[in-house]
């Protein structure tokens, strides 16, 4: 294991290079260096490690001395894996991301240094075996997320959607403090190797289940504590959105993995739940995207409804755990770790593919977009290929996951019989219109933007070498796991076996038949591509006739007579107007001569707008009615901190 704790005094060298460099490229360049350098080295480490080891914790060494910091089991190893995968693309595409900033004479070395901090401690916390340390390294990854999004902190929006994050964030620290304090009051422990509790605990169980669901479920964005996730990511630097997104929520995946590990057999109805949430996660999630003109907006909903996917999935392993189903488990646990690692890697793609246009346009309008296609043919291309993967169509990487989570679905109504074959399959129709509404939602994205007449003149589009690159690896992997999943699929079963289900041979995500689903996929593009050439030949040897197209009795379109985004999703949108918060604006003229007309749509988040602002208003007023808080001799607050610390230290006395 040496050899990843090198990889990340390698990727903590690059602050050292970001901050004594003085010339801007110079320092950029050292610094993506190293930390490139850092992780792949780390990941072929960690992969190594996570193919060929046999996860004994006992005596880790780090530099030949024993410890008990770190954990390195199957599932641990696994996010480093899709963490260091997930950065290494993302790190490409920052190189050139900060060189539009460096041209212009802003100084990058901040955005340098909280993005290599950000990097190592999310690498850390997945690793870490000891509470105090898990809880070190989850704060300072926040903290430095915090910061990093701030890159641009002159403007109102950036001030609003970091704060949001940051009273998430000590929301979460906050509860996991108890959720930890508990465990180590139970088992006289802080060492994540020594925690684990049956159900029968009672209470106790149920409170520590609650509190890591309510922490870890904050910070992976399910409803309904996704109120930040909509604010931050769109105002963070395009680096850290796609970090954000692909990577920093899934911490929150494996917190409530990891306490299945503490916590199990789990009881069923706590399946239920999990699997009630991840589906009004899914389907408002997306429904709520459709409604978001701001393309960062839009993907960061997008989130929600994949982590509800993945909630979906862990509900029926918690539902196979509470009827000590191997198969179950094996299913729905397995789909979501897929599902964790595919949505990490598509959203990224897309997260970055919305850096370049904003990068190009200067504006995350999608109603200001169009004919994109002109500019960037290749670019269109890889963006499409996430749009697909996240939409869960074959035969990309997203619907692999999606079906490991429908067999799930068909299994657990076989076996467990009674209600849950009519449960289950109102889920798997559930899960379907998640799956028609992102596709909805994805057509109009490609659609408004790609095709169609200029809305705003494009003065460039320009996409470097290095952006090319990072799609383009992002886009292999969409399109290497669904073609030939059987490696990843080895990888998640090794990780279920070695770290949740002490499965039988006979139980295995190996068992369905991946092949024949490679030879339909592959004989389906083979068909394409032999209709494509022929096609070619038949236009070769009789040549091509070029006409204009048929324009359905208008002739002479212009960009005003083109479906908007806003039109193009607004009778999908007026299904569920009430609950998404959706309103419009429209201008029309009914005169001979009509002026000019215009028709506007927005959706307000219900948790956001119905809930969490009316309440900070009322707690902002009482605030402001308590007198002794406005004083401005500082020996009052002083006094103030004395009684705190004095209260905690009363409270650890009577704990110990």
């Amino acid at each position: 294991m040496d050899t990843l704790f090198y990889s990340l005094l390698l990727q903590l060298s690059s602050i050292a290079a970001g901050i004594f460099f003085t010339e801007k490229k110079k320092s950029s360049a050292a610094s993506h260096i190293l930390l490139l350098a850092g992780l792949i080295t780390g990941f072929i480490a960690a992969l190594t490690a996570l193919i060929n080891s046999d996860f004994t914790l006992k005596d880790i060494q780090m530099f030949g001395i024993s410890n008990n910091l770190f954990r390195f089991d199957a599932l641990g190893l696994y996010f480093l894996c899709i963490i260091q995968l997930v950065a290494i693309p993302t790190t490409i595409y920052s190189y050139s991301y900060l060189k539009h900033y460096i041209e212009k004479g802003k100084s990058v070395r901040s955005n340098l240094v909280f993005y290599a901090v950000l990097l190592v401690s999310t690498q850390l916390v997945v690793v870490a075996n000891h509470a105090i340390f898990f809880l070190v390294c989850w704060e300072v990854m926040s903290t430095s997320a915090y910061l990093g999004m701030n890159f641009e902190k002159g403007k109102k929006e950036v001030q609003t959607g970091s704060f949001y994050y940051l009273v998430m964030s000590h929301v979460v620290v906050f509860l996991l403090y108890i959720f930890f304090f508990l465990l180590h009051n139970q088992t006289n422990s802080w060492l994540f190797s020594d925690f684990h509790l049956l159900s029968g605990t009672g209470d106790l169980f149920i409170v520590l289940y609650a509190l890591s669901l309510i922490a870890f479920g904050m910070k992976a964005g399910f409803m309904p504590f996704h109120f930040w996730l909509p604010r931050a990511h769109p105002i963070a630097p395009t680096v850290f959105s796609a970090f954000l997104s692909g990577i920093i929520i899934k911490t929150g995946i494996y917190g409530i993995l990891r306490t299945f590990q503490f916590l199990n057999p789990a009881p069923e109805w706590l399946g239920w739940l999990v699997l009630a949430v991840g589906m009004i996660s899914a389907v408002y999630g997306v429904w709520y995207a459709l409604a978001q003109h701001d393309i960062k907006s839009l993907l960061a909903y997008h989130s929600v409804e994949n982590i509800g996917i993945i909630g979906i999935g862990i509900g029926i392993g918690f539902i196979g755990s509470a009827y000590h189903s191997i198969p179950i488990q094996i299913l729905g646990f397995g789909g979501a770790l897929l599902h964790t690692l595919n949505h990490a890697i598509f959203k990224s793609l897309l997260f970055v593919g919305s850096g370049v246009i904003y990068q190009n346009l200067g504006t995350r309008n999608i109603e200001q977009m169009g004919g994109l296609v002109h500019y960037g043919k290749y670019f269109v291309v890889l963006f499409l290929i996430g749009s697909i993967a996240i939409s869960g169509i074959p035969p990309f990487n997203g619907f692999i996951s999606e079906f490991i989570i429908y067999n799930g679905f068909f299994t657990t109504a076989k076996e467990l019989e009674n209600y849950y074959p009519l449960l289950m399959l109102i889920s798997a129709v559930g899960l379907a219109f998640v799956g028609g509404l992102a596709v909805a939602c994805f057509t109009k994205i490609n659609s408004i933007m790609f095709l169609g007449k200029e809305r705003k003149e494009v003065k460039h589009f320009k996409i470097s070498f290095y952006e090319y690159l990072s799609l383009g690896i992002f886009a292999l992997l969409c399109i290497v796991i669904g073609f030939y999943p059987q490696p990843f699929i080895g990888v998640v079963n090794k990780v279920l076996i070695d770290g949740f289900v002490p499965a039988a041979p006979s139980s295995s995500l190996l068992n369905i038949n991946w092949q024949l689903l490679s030879i339909i996929f592959i004989t389906v593009i083979a068909g394409i591509i032999l209709i494509y050439l022929w096609k070619k030949s038949i236009q070769k040897k009789y040549g091509r006739r070029i006409s204009t197209a048929w324009g359905c009795g208008y002739e002479g379109l212009n960009p005003r007579m083109q479906y908007t985004a806003s039109s193009y999703a607004d009778e999908l949108n007026e299904i569920s107007k009430s609950v998404l918060g959706y309103h419009k604006k429209v201008i029309a003229q009914n005169d001979i001569f009509p002026a000019k007309g215009s028709f506007e749509s927005h959706s307000d988040d219900l948790v956001d707008k119905k809930i969490l602002l009316p309440v900070f208003k009322s707690f902002s007023e009482f605030i402001a009615r308590i007198k002794f808080l406005s004083y401005t001799d500082i020996r009052y607050y002083i006094a103030f901190i004395l009684i705190i610390i004095t209260i905690y230290s009363l409270i650890a006395f009577l704990w110990s």
